[in-house]
C-alpha cells in the first residue's frame, strides 16, 4: 500500500516540476532552460521537419527529369530558377514550418543574469553579446534556408542565410554552410559577381568537413558554369562527385561530359559519359549518355559504334527514342566528314520520330546545318522552321539559331525562284518529246502522290475518330481513349484552360489531320516536291508539279487539271520575253542571296561566290553596279587592298557618273564613310541632351540637320522619335501623329515601331497628351499603370488623399536602367535585418519600360514616413539614383491601376491641393 501511494506522488510531483519550468523557460535564461529549449527544439519541432525535408530532397533528385539537350543542373532545385526548365517536384513548405515554428517559440533572446567579476573576461563578453542563447535553434534557421532554396526562393534563402552569417557569428562552422548556401542561391539569381565575392574571402581552413567541401565544390561550379571560361567548373565538380548522393552522381557524371566535350576533351567526355551510364542510373540518363558517347567518338573506326547503336534501333524498349538513336548515327558520320550517310541517318531520326520533341528538333537542326553549308536554303529553311518553334529559349545557341532562321526565310524565297525559274528555262531548251517524256512522269508522280495522300487522310480521320486523339499518338500505338462529355467549370483563358484546347485540338485534327505551322497549312501538296533540288529534277525527270504553281499563265485557259500536260507545258517560257521574264528572276534571286549572305550573316566568302556565279552567267545583269561596290565594301572591310582595288576600278571604268564612282574618286572615301557615322552619334547625343533638358527647338534643328546631312542613317527613326515626343509637351497631337506614322511607314522593323503603335493606339482610342511639363517628367511618369484593354473611365480626376488610411511606398524605376530583382533582393534584406515585428510584403509590378516595386504594410501616413527615413538611412542599402520613392494610399493606388492612371494625373492632383494635403509624393524625376 505504501509504494502504490508514493508513485503517484511522485508523478504529480514530476509533472508539477515540468510545469513550473515550461512557464518559466520563456522568462529565463540559465543553462536549464537552454538545454530544456534545446530539447524541445530538436525532437518536438525539428525532428519532424527535417525528416519531411530529407524525404522530399531524396525524391526531388530520383524523380526529376533532366533535359539532356542543354547543360545539365548541378542539382534539380537549380532548375525553379528557370520556368523554361523541366520543374522539379517536391514541396517543402512544411519544413519551413516547422523551421519558422522553432525560431518563433523557442527563440532565446533575453540576457542571462550578469556575474560579479566576469566584466574583463573576453569569451564572458562575447557571450553576453549573443543575440541567441538556444544552442540547438541554428540548425532551424539553417533548415529554413535551405527548404527555401529547394522550393525555389532564392531571395528569401540568400535572406535567410545573410541573416545566420551575420547573428551566429560564434558558431564557424554555421557561418562557412551559411555563407557558401547564400553564394549558391546568388548564382541561381544570376548575381555572379556577389557569389564570387562570398567565395573569395573564404579560407580554405573553414573547409573542414565533407559536407562543407560539397557545398564549397557545388557553388564554385555553379559560379563558373555561368562563366565566359566554363571549363573551370570542372575540377569542382569532380570534387562535388566525391560526396554526392548516389541519385546525384549521374546527373553530375554526365554534367562532367558536357563540361568536357565543350572544352574539346573528347577522350575525358566519352569517359565521363561511361560513368554516367553504369547500371545505377535511370534507363533515360543511360540512353543518352550513350548518344552523347557518339558526339565526342574519337576512335579511327567508326564500325563498331554505329552497329552497336543500330542494334540498340531494334529493341521494342527503344522505340521511343528512334530520333536520338539515329541522330548518333548521324553524328558519327558527320565526324568522318561523310555527309551523305549523315543526312540519310538524320532524315531517319526526323521520320522515325514518336514524339515530336526538343530530340526530333535538334536532328532536324543538324540536317538544316548540312543543307545550309550545301547551300540548299529551300531545305535548310524547312529544317529551322521546324526546328525553332520546339526550341526553348534557353537552347545553347537559341539566339543564333534564330537569327539564321529568320535569314533562311528569305534566302528561301529567292533561292525557290532561281531553281524554279532555272528548271522552266531548262525545260525551254529540250525539244518537244523530251518535255513530254518529264510531264507525263510528273501527272504519273502526281496521281500516285494523290492517291496515297488520299490514303492517309483516310487513315488520320479513323484513328482521330477512334481514339479522339493525336493521329500521330496512333500511329506510334498511343492513341487515347475516346473523350467523354464532362462539365467544364474552368473559365480561364482559352490559352490556359486545358481541357477546351485539347477540344479544339481534336476537332481540327478530326477535320484537317495533322498540320505543320506554315503558311498555307491548308495546302497539303505544297510540299510534295519534298527536299530536292529542281535542277537536278530536271535532269533526272523528276520535277514536282508543285513547282509549277506559282508561275504567271497567260496561254492556257483550260481548267485548273493537275492531270492534264497542256497545264505543265503552258508554264514554260517560249517567248524571249517570258525568257527575259525568267531571266531577271534569276538575276534578282541570285544578287539577294549574296546581298542577303554578306549584311545578315557576314558571311563574305559565300556571297562572293553567289555573285561571281551571277557575272559568270549573265555579264551584262542590272545588279553589276551594286556587285562592283560590295565586293569593294567587303574586301576593304577584310583588308585585302588589291582585291578591293580591282572592284573599285571597274567601278571607275564602267560607272564613273554613278553615285559610287563620284564617291570612289575620293582615296578617303571609307575614311569620310566612318568619320560620318561618329558625327551621326555625335549629333544623337546632342539631340537627347537637349531633349533631357527641354530644349524643343535645339532637337528640331538637330534633326533637320540629320536629314539633310545623312537622309540614310541607320539613326533616323531615334531622331523621328525623339522629335515626336517633344511635340507632346508643345501639345501639337497631330504634329507627333503624323511623326510617328511616318516613322512606321518607312522604318517598320525598327525597335521604336512597337512603341510608337502603343502611342498611335493610344490616340485613336481617343486619348489625349498630356501637355505642358517637362521633357524627362513625360517619359517616366505619363505611362500609364494598366495593360492595353484598361481605359481611364473618366476624364475627371479625383483621389483621397486620406493620410489616415492604409499606405504602401511604391519604389518607381525605368527597367530597362535598373535590375529589378537586385532592387526586390536588396528591399527585402533591409525590411528582414531591420525589422523584426512587422511584416512588410512587396510585390514587383511592370508597365512597360515602367517598373515598380511596392511595399506594403504601412497602417497610416506617418508609419511610411518613419519607413521612408529609416529606409534612408540605412548604409548597407544604396538604392540606384533612377529609383524613385512614391508614398500613396492604397484606395489611390488602386484606383490609377484600376483606372488606367499614371503617376503624372496623380500628382496634378496633389499640386492642386498643396495647401490642404500633406506631402506624399517623392522627388519628382
Amino acid at each position: 500500500m505504501r509504494v502504490s501511494v508514493v508513485k503517484p506522488v511522485q508523478v504529480i510531483c514530476f509533472f508539477t516540476l515540468l510545469t513550473a519550468l515550461v512557464s518559466c523557460s520563456m522568462r529565463k535564461n540559465t543553462a536549464l532552460t537552454r538545454n530544456y529549449q534545446a530539447f524541445i527544439t530538436r525532437y518536438n519541432i525539428y525532428y519532424n521537419g527535417d525528416e519531411h525535408y530529407k524525404t522530399t530532397l531524396r525524391e526531388m533528385e530520383r524523380s526529376y527529369e533532366d533535359d539532356f539537350t542543354r547543360l545539365l543542373y548541378l542539382h534539380p532545385a537549380d532548375a525553379r530558377a528557370c520556368p523554361d526548365a523541366p520543374q522539379p517536384s517536391g514541396d517543402f513548405s512544411r519544413s519551413i514550418e516547422k523551421a519558422q515554428k522553432a525560431i518563433q517559440l523557442r527563440s532565446i533572446k533575453r540576457k542571462p543574469a550578469r556575474k560579479a567579476g566576469k566584466s574583463r573576461d573576453q569569451k564572458y563578453r562575447e557571450w553576453m553579446k549573443r543575440e541567441e542563447y538556444n544552442p540547438f535553434l541554428h540548425n532551424a534557421w539553417l533548415m529554413l534556408g535551405r527548404s527555401q532554396y529547394n522550393n525555389g526562393d532564392f531571395i528569401g534563402a540568400a535572406s535567410t542565410f545573410q541573416y545566420i552569417a551575420k547573428h551566429f557569428s560564434w558558431l564557424p562552422a554555421t557561418v562557412t554552410e551559411a555563407r557558401l548556401w547564400q553564394a549558391r542561391a546568388y548564382c541561381s539569381l544570376g548575381w555572379y559577381f556577389d557569389a564570387e565575392a562570398i567565395l573569395s574571402k573564404m579560407p580554405a581552413t573553414d573547409i573542414a568537413s565533407g559536407e562543407i567541401e560539397e557545398l564549397y565544390d557545388m557553388a564554385y561550379a555553379s559560379m563558373y558554369i555561368n562563366s565566359s571560361d566554363q571549363s573551370q567548373a570542372i575540377p569542382y565538380v569532380r570534387g562535388a562527385l566525391r560526396h554526392a548522393s548516389r541519385t546525384q552522381k549521374p546527373r553530375l557524371y554526365f554534367l562532367l561530359g558536357q563540361l568536357y566535350a565543350l572544352s574539346g576533351k573528347n577522350s575525358e567526355a566519352y569517359d565521363a559519359y561511361a560513368m554516367a551510364a553504369r547500371g545505377g542510373a535511370p534507363y533515360r540518363t543511360r540512353l543518352n549518355a550513350r548518344i552523347r558517347q557518339s558526339e565526342v567518338f574519337h576512335g579511327s573506326d567508326i564500325r563498331g559504334e554505329v552497329k552497336s547503336l543500330r542494334r540498340m534501333a531494334r529493341y521494342e524498349r527503344n522505340s521511343p527514342y528512334l530520333d536520338l538513336i539515329y541522330y548518333a548515327i548521324g553524328n558519327l558520320y558527320l565526324s568522318r566528314r561523310d555527309t551523305a550517310e549523315a543526312v540519310e541517318n538524320y532524315r531517319l531520326a526526323v521520320e522515325r520520330s514518336t514524339r515530336d520533341g526538343i530530340d526530333r528538333a535538334v536532328a532536324r537542326l543538324a540536317l538544316g546545318s548540312i543543307y545550309f553549308d550545301r547551300r540548299d536554303y529551300e531545305a535548310a529553311q524547312i529544317c529551322y522552321a521546324e526546328a525553332l518553334p520546339v526550341l526553348p529559349s534557353t537552347y545553347p545557341g537559341y539566339v543564333s539559331i534564330r537569327r539564321r532562321s529568320d535569314v533562311l526565310d528569305r534566302l528561301a524565297v529567292y533561292a525557290q525562284n532561281v531553281r524554279l525559274n532555272d528548271s522552266l528555262l531548262r525545260l525551254a531548251d529540250m525539244t518537244e518529246r523530251e518535255r513530254m517524256d518529264i510531264v507525263n512522269r510528273l501527272i504519273a508522280a502526281r496521281r500516285r502522290t494523290d492517291r496515297e495522300e488520299a490514303e492517309r487522310i483516310r487513315r488520320e480521320e479513323y484513328i482521330a475518330l477512334q481514339g479522339g486523339g493525336n493521329p500521330a499518338d496512333g500511329i506510334a500505338g498511343q492513341a487515347s481513349a475516346p473523350v467523354a462529355f464532362e462539365l467544364n467549370t474552368d473559365d480561364s483563358w482559352y490559352f490556359y484552360n486545358s481541357t477546351v484546347r485539347s477540344a479544339g485540338r481534336d476537332a481540327f485534327l478530326r477535320r484537317w489531320g495533322a498540320r505543320r505551322l506554315e503558311d498555307d497549312w491548308r495546302r497539303r501538296d505544297r510540299t510534295v516536291s519534298g527536299l530536292a533540288s529542281l535542277d537536278e529534277d530536271v535532269a533526272d525527270g523528276s520535277l514536282s508539279d508543285t513547282d509549277f504553281e506559282d508561275t504567271d499563265v497567260k496561254e492556257y485557259n483550260g481548267d485548273f487539271d493537275l492531270y492534264s500536260p497542256e497545264y505543265y507545258l503552258s508554264r514554260i517560257p517560249s517567248t524571249p520575253m517570258q525568257r527575259m521574264a525568267a531571266v531577271n528572276i534569276i538575276c534578282d534571286g541570285m544578287y539577294n542571296i549574296g546581298l542577303i549572305l554578306k549584311d545578315d550573316l557576314g558571311a563574305y566568302p559565300e556571297a562572293a561566290d553567289e555573285w561571281l556565279r551571277l557575272l559568270d552567267r549573265y555579264p551584262d545583269n542590272i545588279y553589276r553596279r551594286d556587285i562592283y561596290y560590295n565586293m569593294y565594301l567587303m574586301y576593304m572591310r577584310e583588308g585585302d587592298v588589291v582585291a578591293a582595288g580591282g572592284y573599285r576600278q571597274l567601278i571607275l571604268e564602267h560607272f564613273p557618273d554613278s553615285p559610287e564612282g563620284q564617291a570612289l574618286i575620293d582615296p578617303d572615301f571609307l575614311d569620310n564613310k566612318r568619320r560620318m557615322y561618329a558625327e551621326e552619334e555625335r549629333l544623337y547625343e546632342r539631340a537627347y541632351e537637349a531633349y533631357l533638358e527641354n530644349r524643343n527647338a535645339d532637337v528640331h534643328a538637330l534633326c533637320d540637320t540629320i536629314t539633310r546631312l545623312s537622309p540614310t542613317s541607320r539613326l533616323i527613326p531615334k531622331f523621328m522619335f525623339l522629335e515626336a515626343l517633344c511635340h507632346v509637351t508643345e501639345g501639337d497631337a497631330e504634329r507627333f501623329r503624323s511623326i510617328l506614322e511616318t516613322m512606321l511607314r518607312r522604318y517598320p522593323d525598327t525597335e521604336l515601331a512597337p512603341v510608337a503603335s502603343s502611342y498611335l493606339k493610344g490616340l485613336a482610342e481617343g486619348r489625349s497628351l498630356n501637355a505642358g511639363g517637362d521633357n524627362v517628367r513625360g517619359l517616366a511618369w505619363t505611362t500609364r499603370l494598366a495593360s492595353d484593354t484598361a481605359a481611364v473611365v473618366s476624364d475627371s480626376v479625383f483621389f483621397e488623399l486620406d493620410s489616415a488610411a492604409p499606405h504602401v511606398m511604391v519604389l518607381v524605376y525605368p527597367v530597362d536602367e535598373v535590375s529589378g530583382n537586385k532592387l526586390l533582393y536588396d528591399v527585402a534584406r533591409h525590411n528582414f535585418s531591420t525589422f523584426v515585428v512587422s511584416d512588410f510584403d512587396l510585390e514587383p509590378m511592370n508597365f512597360g519600360r515602367l517598373g515598380l516595386l511596392v511595399v506594403k504594410g504601412f497602417a497610416n501616413f506617418d508609419e511610411i514616413v518613419r519607413y521612408r527615413r529609416i529606409l534612408e538611412d540605412d548604409p548597407e542599402l544604396q538604392l540606384p539614383a533612377q529609383v524613385r520613392p512614391v508614398m500613396i494610399s492604397v484606395d489611390d493606388f488602386n484606383r490609377l491601376v484600376n483606372e488606367g492612371r499614371s503617376f503624372d494625373d496623380y500628382f496634378r492632383y496633389v499640386d492642386e491641393r498643396s495647401a490642404e494635403s500633406p506631402v506624399v509624393a517623392g522627388p519628382v524625376l
